[in-house]
């Protein structure tokens, strides 16, 4: 048997979420390797765990007795020459397939009752989204949209959607808002969409409109733009929806597009990948939970609507958001108005919280930050390209409003 790593990746690649994730993986395969990748699905004998993050389970998968269960033959991972492991185990049968191997291995999303001290699965470093941070910027994007009423649907019996969930209010309540939640019936997130849409159409039948609403997922988020359709009701102007997990295909099959939250999955890929190693190389290393970054809104169709009452706010919103990368001032913004600069801007921050010069500022500190993580361009490039009037005054900004430094920043947050 070759001595070159042979990795079981016990994930799906249909999900945008998960590509992220084995991009990274994958980047960092080239760069230490040669590896070779054995993907779920793909390679007789690999586990394929029974769900995914775009398919709930029905219970948390059961961990006990897994040193002296069930055992599964044709899920020998070291008869297939397996030396790592990077997955979900939220199978019984993937978790005492991989436990069973003792092979070096690090878990993805663990359950409720997986995270237990008394789960064997417990003992294992962990990738996880962060799912607060997700929800705080959902809530963010709703709220400079100028939406007052708020709404959430997603799987209560998940772990990752209640901490999305918790998330997005608590960013909520500290603007002095609450929101509505949806309640399915049961504890069965497997539930037909077909059995569950009349209630959840009766339930955004309820709501005040307009209404921002969060969806734990782009998945969640393409059944509530349906469901809204089928409804009657218009989105965005009734209801402005955002998913998460940036599943760019996912997204652009909605109609109308769904705007949702990235996560920096390529990153944590490449960590986990990095820490995996170590673990091969016989390190003896602490438990770790590598945390994918949530980093943006990408914003589509599904929320381009400003829910601000006062019309020339709203204009001025409209005008800022489409000519924030040119170089524009609060007096171009405020030609766009039929009233005076004070007035203006009064009304601006009392609507928005924030002063007009405020939002033209976050907007090109948000484009700013996505061109440092995607592309090759110096820091002057950026500067120009975000609109900024100097590349002096962008680093000024940015390290107050980020916290680091344009470079450490790039540093911190891009894949290698």
């Amino acid at each position: 048997m070759s001595s070159m790593p042979r990795i079981a990746l016990l994930m799906s690649s249909s999900a945008g979420y998960e590509r992220g994730l084995l991009r990274g993986i994958a980047r960092y395969g080239r760069q230490h390797g040669p590896w070779v990748f054995l993907l779920a699905g793909t390679q007789p004998g690999i586990p394929v765990s029974d769900a995914t993050i775009t398919k709930p389970r029905t219970k948390p998968a059961r961990t006990k007795n897994v040193s002296g269960g069930r055992r599964c033959p044709s899920c020998n991972l070291r008869e297939l020459g397996v030396t790592g492991i990077i997955g979900r185990l939220h199978s019984p049968r993937t978790a005492d397939a991989v436990l069973a191997s003792g092979l070096p291995a690090i878990a993805m999303d663990l359950t409720d009752e997986q995270l237990l001290p008394s789960s064997p699965l417990s003992r294992l470093s962990e990738i996880r989204p962060d799912s607060p941070k997700a929800g705080r910027l959902a809530a963010e994007h709703l709220l400079e949209r100028g939406f007052r009423r708020f709404a959430f649907c997603g799987y209560p019996v998940e772990n990752w959607s209640r901490w999305r969930e918790e998330g997005f209010r608590n960013r909520l309540r500290e603007s002095g808002f609450d929101c509505s939640v949806f309640q399915p019936r049961g504890t069965d997130s497997r539930v037909a969409w077909q059995r569950e849409l009349p209630a959840v159409m009766a339930w955004l039948a309820s709501l005040t409109k307009p209404v921002g609403l969060m969806t734990c997922n782009d998945v969640r988020g393409r059944q509530v733009v349906e469901a809204c359709a089928m409804g009657g009701l218009h989105v965005p102007n009734d209801v402005a929806v955002v998913g998460v997990d940036e599943d760019h295909l996912l997204s652009e099959l909605s109609n109308p597009p769904l705007s949702s939250v990235a996560f920096h999955a390529e990153q944590a890929g490449y960590r986990a990948a990095e820490l995996l190693h170590r673990l091969m190389r016989g390190e003896t290393l602490p438990l770790q939970r590598i945390l994918v970054d949530a980093l943006w809104v990408v914003p589509r169709l599904s929320t381009d609507v400003t829910a601000v009452e006062d019309r020339d706010v709203a204009a001025a919103v409209s005008f800022i958001r489409g000519n924030a990368r040119e170089p524009i001032g609060v007096d171009d913004v405020v030609k766009q108005a039929a009233i005076s600069r004070r007035a203006l801007e009064i009304r601006f921050r009392r609507t928005l919280g924030r002063s007009i010069r405020d939002e033209i500022q976050r907007l090109r500190i948000g484009w700013a930050q996505q061109l440092l993580l995607e592309t090759n361009l110096s820091v002057a490039k950026i500067a120009e390209a975000a609109g900024f009037s100097s590349l002096s005054y962008l680093s000024k900004v940015f390290r107050r409003a980020a916290g680091e430094t344009l470079g450490e920043y790039r540093r911190n947050h891009r894949v290698p």
